[in-house]
């Protein structure tokens, strides 16, 4: 059976935090050779290489499960310490003082933008936490959960993260839009493919194919227009609208600019992302909140 110290879990967190031996040790407040001699031997109970002995150090796949399961003993250690200590309750004591523990969660900008920020003021109303908002595009934010970084996030990958479960909450739809002196200029005759390829386009980041999804949808032919980045939604949306190129908006953030007429949309296509909710696979109350948010949230939103 594996004797896995939660002396041992804080050290190797803090070596993959820090990057190195002695930065981890100088955190913990022990000489590097305490933390080398540490990490020995939470790698002999467990018989795996737990880091890459590299400049930063790096945590293997073996080392990221362990990492997840540092982060879920804080987690619950400090869930378990209010328990038991109690809240702050009479007029003598002041709320405010409590202390606020980390919770990290991972998303991508146009749910964080959209949907996801009344989440985060309410569980910070119902539990005395400080959230983090880790964010990457929705196909990358799970590399936070594997890597212990985040307790949950929100992703197009419903593929379970080991150690965590997997809700669906809804598809984000894009719809295919652009201002219309953008549309005289560049499509005065409708969506052919030789205008889409040099009409300028705008785009997220490299990571975000939702325009190039869009476009063989639109054309059922390679086309490779000239690209603008935007890497934030709500200046992404505004890029869109100022007529820096067409893009791919959320539905639900586009439509006043479609009510007043100031885009329009390119054909009657859209794509759907099936977002989901995947979370730490603990009974912790602050975990149990956050995913009745979640998907509260999500609801009234999404697909």
């Amino acid at each position: 059976m594996m004797d896995i110290s939660s002396e041992g879990l804080q050290t190797l967190a803090a070596v993959v935090r820090e990057g190195t031996f002695d930065a981890a040790a100088e955190t913990l407040h022990v000489t590097p050779s305490a933390v080398s001699q540490r990490m020995k031997a939470l790698e002999a109970a467990v018989g795996r290489v737990l880091v890459q002995r590299t400049k930063p150090a790096r945590a293997t796949p073996d080392g990221e499960v362990l990492l997840r399961l540092a982060a879920q003993w804080d987690l619950l250690r400090l869930e378990a310490a209010a328990d038991l200590t109690g809240k702050p309750e009479t007029h003598h004591e002041d709320s405010r003082d409590t202390p606020r523990m980390h919770l990290p969660i991972a998303t991508n900008a146009d749910s964080m933008s959209i949907w996801l920020l009344p989440v985060v003021a309410e569980i910070q109303r119902r539990h005395p936490v400080a959230v983090e908002i880790l964010r990457d595009d929705e196909s990358h934010s799970t590399g936070f959960l594997r890597a212990g970084q985040a307790v949950g996030a929100v992703t197009s990958d419903p593929r379970p993260v080991r150690g965590c479960s997997v809700l669906p909450i809804g598809a984000m739809r894009y719809l295919p839009v652009a201002s219309v002196e953008f549309i005289e200029t560049w499509l005065p005759d409708g969506l052919r493919a030789s205008d889409l390829g040099r009409a300028p386009m705008v785009a997220f980041d490299r990571k975000d194919t939702i325009q190039f999804d869009l476009l063989g949808r639109l054309t059922r032919r390679h086309v490779d227009p000239p690209t603008t980045y935007v890497p934030a939604s709500a200046e992404y949306h505004r890029a869109v609208e100022l007529g820096v190129g067409w893009g791919a908006v959320p539905a639900s953030q586009i439509q006043p600019a479609l009510d007043a007429g100031t885009v329009k949309t390119l054909g009657s296509r859209h794509v759907d992302v099936q977002l989901f909710w995947q979370y730490w696979k603990l009974e912790s109350p602050i975990i149990n909140d956050l995913t009745d948010l979640v998907q509260t949230a999500a609801g009234e939103v999404l697909y």
